[in-house]
């Protein structure tokens, strides 16, 4: 890669054979003729050969200088295009911003954002990958994505475990997680009767009733797990899956209950919250990026609108 001297001496090079004077391409160039001349000189003996030669009009290239001088144009020409390519990422005009996130970021965190930030940069392309936590951890260490977004327990704290070691925490968004049933489902009766008299739902009424959960081992399952097994709920698992999308469609053919995050309820539509007395299961959403790299303007543009419309905490 030139350095900007080099860049100089190109510019000079290329402007006298242009013109065919050094008169000429002092003018084009807004320079001294000593300095024409001593770019001249230093770019001959930087190539070790002659360059121009003198005619009774100006100047012209030698054979070498031919040579030079068609490598010089695709070189500031590339310089040309690299300083727009530059211009455009850094005035938010051109680029790309890789996320990542679970299901719920996909579907209740993301959308609202991307949606705002295209107004006002319509030309920035996006990819989102959606993968559990872990996945999302590894792709930010990579370097595949920018920005993700993981899953943690209300109680974890960054110095926990290492499992954020080496990333940088943007800040939180708390989330609830919520049993769901189709409108047509027994509980959802029973809940609407219990009310009537002051009561509600208990955690023991969740016992062998058929669940559709998330995959064993994902961040969420284990939030849904543990809350279980504190309440000794053991329900009749038939089916999981990874995408809250599959898991909302299968509770709405009332196929079975669900517990899922409050923010994917945004689009939810034919599916019933139930109300049950002492079952909290809450999560934190936490914004994450490499601690080593840092963000592209565009990846850093999009996380303060990020912040705005999710409302997000700043990191504990």
């Amino acid at each position: 890669m030139p350095d900007l001297q080099d860049i100089y001496r190109l510019q000079a090079f290329v402007a006298a054979v242009d013109e065919g004077s050094l008169s000429a391409a002092v003018k084009r160039l807004h320079i001294t003729q000593p300095a024409l001349s001593a770019r001249l000189k230093l770019l001959e003996e930087g190539l070790g050969c002659q360059l121009l030669e003198r005619t009774g009009r100006g100047v012209r290239p030698t054979p070498m200088g031919e040579l030079v001088y068609r490598n010089a144009v695709e070189i500031l020409g590339r310089m040309k295009h690299l300083s727009l390519v530059v211009k455009n990422h850094l005035e938010l005009r051109d680029g790309w911003i890789h996320l990542g996130g679970g299901a719920t970021a996909v579907m209740g965190v993301f959308p609202d954002a991307i949606a705002a930030f295209r107004e006002s940069y319509p030309n920035v392309q996006f990819t989102l990958h959606e993968q559990d936590s872990k996945g999302v951890i590894d792709a930010v260490r990579n370097g595949v994505i920018d920005l993700g977004v993981v899953t943690r327990s209300p109680d974890a704290q960054q110095g926990d475990d290492d499992e954020l070691a080496g990333l940088r925490v943007h800040g939180e968004i708390s989330d609830a997680l919520e049993v769901i049933a189709s409108p047509r489902h027994p509980l959802v009766n029973m809940g609407r009767m219990l009310e009537q008299s002051g009561k509600s739902l208990l955690p023991m009424h969740l016992n062998k009733q058929h669940m559709i959960l998330f995959d064993e081992g994902s961040a969420i399952r284990g939030i849904i797990d543990a809350e279980f097994r504190r309440h000794y709920v053991h329900p009749r698992i038939v089916m999981t899956l990874r995408s809250t999308q599959s898991m909302l469609r299968m509770v709405e053919k009332n196929i079975g209950l669900s517990v899922v995050s409050r923010l994917s309820m945004r689009s939810a539509e034919n599916v019933q919250t139930l109300k049950v007395t002492d079952l909290a299961m809450q999560r934190r959403l936490v914004f994450i990026s490499a601690a080593e790299r840092t963000l592209p303007p565009a990846a850093d543009a999009f996380l303060q609108i990020l912040r705005k419309n999710s409302e997000v905490s700043p990191a504990p």
